[in-house]
C-alpha cells in the first residue's frame, strides 16, 4: 500500500513539474514566415510549401494528388534546435490536423497527421522526406 501511495505521489509530482516545464517554453507563432521549399516523401509524393504572414500554402507537385493544395492556412511554430522547427496547422475544410518537423541542417522533414478526423474516412499519416529548393528565413524568437 505504501509503495502504491509513493508511486501515486511521484506520478503526480511528475505531472506538475512536466506542466511547469512545458509552460516555460512559449509557442512562437510565425518563425518561418518568408520560407519556401519542396519536400519529397519516401512514397514518391511531393509538396511545394510556402510560409508567409502567419499562414501556409501548399500544392502537391508529384503523386496521385498532384495539382491539389490549399492556401491561407494559419500555422504555429516552435524552434526545437539549431535550424530545427516544428509547425502545425488545422485544415478545417477536410478536416485535417498536420504537424511537420524540419531539420534544415540535414534537409529532412517528418510529418504526422490525422486526416479527415471525426469522419468515417479518418486515417493517419506518419512519413519522412527530403527537402529541396529551400529558401529559409528564420525569424528571431
Amino acid at each position: 500500500m505504501i509503495k502504491k501511495m509513493m508511486l501515486l505521489v511521484a506520478f503526480a509530482l511528475y505531472l506538475c513539474v512536466g506542466n511547469i516545464v512545458a509552460e516555460e517554453i512559449p509557442l512562437q507563432e510565425h518563425l518561418l514566415d518568408g520560407s519556401s521549399m519542396d519536400y519529397f516523401y519516401q512514397t514518391g509524393m511531393a509538396i511545394h510549401l510556402e510560409i508567409y504572414d502567419g499562414k501556409i500554402k501548399y500544392k502537391w507537385i508529384a503523386g496521385p494528388r498532384k495539382g491539389k493544395g490549399n492556401k491561407d492556412l494559419p500555422y504555429s511554430s516552435r524552434k526545437i534546435g539549431d535550424k530545427m522547427y516544428v509547425i502545425r496547422w488545422l485544415e478545417e475544410s477536410h478536416p485535417d490536423y498536420m504537424t511537420l518537423i524540419f531539420n534544415f541542417n540535414n534537409n529532412v522533414m517528418y510529418s504526422s497527421g490525422i486526416l479527415r478526423f471525426g469522419t468515417k474516412d479518418q486515417f493517419t499519416v506518419f512519413d519522412g522526406g527530403i527537402i529541396e529548393n529551400l529558401t529559409l528565413v528564420e525569424k528571431n524568437n
